[in-house]
């Protein structure tokens, strides 16, 4: 008999399944951490672009009187409409809303502002639909209530993972600001981690199932192959499987996940069994390269997102930079200032008798005139961005060559806007005029101080120009 004490047919099984059972974890830990890392910055950066479009849609200073009196206006019930009907449209956002955060003594430390409402829930649950004011003790617990507080009274977006009564969600989180700076609310959107990990888990599945199945079927063939007795090949074949095992645990690059097999050349199933064992290993090779390719897709994301942030920050009808894209603007240069590198200035250009003209000739006129306006603007200081911060209200921001031309600039656009007052012809929306100001940076500014000089200077020209009426 013989003296085997374990049938050899069983003993190659058994490597064999742990072989294929090591492949199974290294690469779905290699597919979790690629996609969590991957599913976790698309989120973030699609909630970013959601939240800037939303944000350019806000009326901050009515939103914040409407938070303060609990009273909707008709900008707020405007809003209203826009939030629900964009709720609608993505689909993949858990919740979207605009929250106010009261100090913990107060009776709810979490208030309601504006929340997106689906029209299945307007019309089917109703109970569910939130208004301005809501408020419920045990929405939020006490730690998760203070993150919200800081995030508020910070400059930044923040993400926080924060378990509710509604379940627990991936949330970007923006302070609002009025124009007097005052921080009133916190414009939040939500990815339910359900979502998300459900995306993270179902590919790994599908890995393993890739995996496993030609690996069930190896093992089958292999334990018909088994027939004859090649204890010393098989030896090499399991030493050399073990080595992979070791020198693979733990590697993130697939061009390492690759199988050396021993020089065996029995021509028969043994040699055979190396063959399928290295084809295996590199088809799972080639896997995760196709799972990395994936991954680089994800980043195509960034185009997309880079599309939407030229969206967010273009004024919409003048198609030079909005208010938001002046506010990141200001952050630069604030780090300009720290870092002892700034040298800029800001001309101020307040329009004038808009009101008059959109009152007696109609917005498409107010519009024409807005944009003449505009371009003649564009026209003198083509060098610097032009930033529209309000209805009739411009700011350039002087850098470079029209920094350094800035007073014979300032002379020519002042001398411009006076010539086209008087000689518009019979266009009344063709007189384009304004009032236009100046201030440069000097050592010891803020951002603020020089944003206030130009302001300042133009208030001056404005009254002047009244005074010589």
């Amino acid at each position: 008999m013989s003296n085997v004490k374990r049938p050899l047919n069983r003993s190659v099984s058994i490597v064999c399944a742990v072989y294929i059972g090591l492949l199974c974890i290294i690469l779905s830990l290699a597919t979790y951490e690629l996609y969590t890392k991957a599913m976790y910055e698309r989120y973030e950066k699609q909630l970013a672009s959601i939240l800037n479009y939303v944000e350019a849609h806000i009326d901050k200073d009515d939103m914040a009187e409407c938070a303060r009196t609990y009273v909707e206006s008709e900008k707020y019930k405007e809003f209203q409409a826009f939030f629900d009907e964009f709720y609608d449209y993505y689909e993949d956002v858990h919740y979207l809303y605009i929250m106010q955060v009261n100090d913990p003594d107060a009776p709810y430390e979490i208030v309601e502002i504006c929340a997106a409402n689906s029209s299945y829930e307007k019309e089917f649950e109703p109970d569910l639909v939130m208004h301005l004011g809501d408020a419920e003790e045990g929405w939020y617990d006490a730690a998760t209530a203070q993150r919200f507080r800081e995030i508020l009274q910070g400059d930044e977006d923040a993400v926080i993972v924060n378990g509710s009564e509604w379940g627990t969600d991936y949330t970007l989180a923006r302070p609002l600001v009025t124009s007097t700076g005052e921080h009133f609310g916190l414009l939040c959107a939500d990815i339910s981690i359900d979502q998300i990990n459900d995306t993270i888990y179902r590919n790994i599945y599908i890995t393993l199932a890739i995996i496993l199945l030609p690996g069930a079927l190896f093992i089958f063939l292999l334990i018909l192959w088994m027939r004859k007795n090649v204890t010393e090949p098989l030896k090499q074949l399991e030493n050399s499987v073990a080595d992979f095992a070791r020198s693979s645990t733990g590697r993130r690059d697939p061009d390492d996940l690759l199988f050396t097999p021993p020089e065996i050349h029995t021509q028969n199933e043994v040699e055979s069994l190396t063959g399928a064992i290295t084809k295996l290993s590199a088809d799972m090779r080639d896997y995760v390269k196709e799972i990395t390719a994936a991954e680089n897709e994800t980043k195509g994301l960034q185009v997309h997102v880079t599309e939407m942030n030229a969206i967010v920050y273009r004024d919409e009808l003048t198609h030079v930079k909005n208010r938001a894209a002046f506010n990141k603007a200001a952050k630069k240069l604030d780090q300009d200032i720290e870092n002892e590198r700034a040298e800029f200035g800001f001309v101020m250009a307040d329009l004038n008798s808009l009101k008059e003209i959109n009152d007696r000739y109609g917005h498409d006129k107010g519009n024409e005139y807005i944009t003449g306006a505009c371009e003649l603007i564009c026209s003198v200081y083509d060098h610097s961005p032009v930033f529209r911060i309000g209805g009739d209200e411009f700011v350039i921001l002087l850098q470079g060559q029209d920094y350094r031309q800035r007073d014979a600039l300032l002379t020519r656009i002042r001398g411009e806007f006076s010539q086209y007052a008087s000689s518009g012809g019979n266009i009344p929306w063709r007189h384009y005029s304004a009032a236009v100001g100046m201030a440069v940076y000097e050592p010891g500014d803020t951002v603020d101080a020089v944003f206030n000089r130009a302001d300042q200077d133009m208030y001056e020209a404005k009254m002047k120009i009244k005074a010589d009426r």
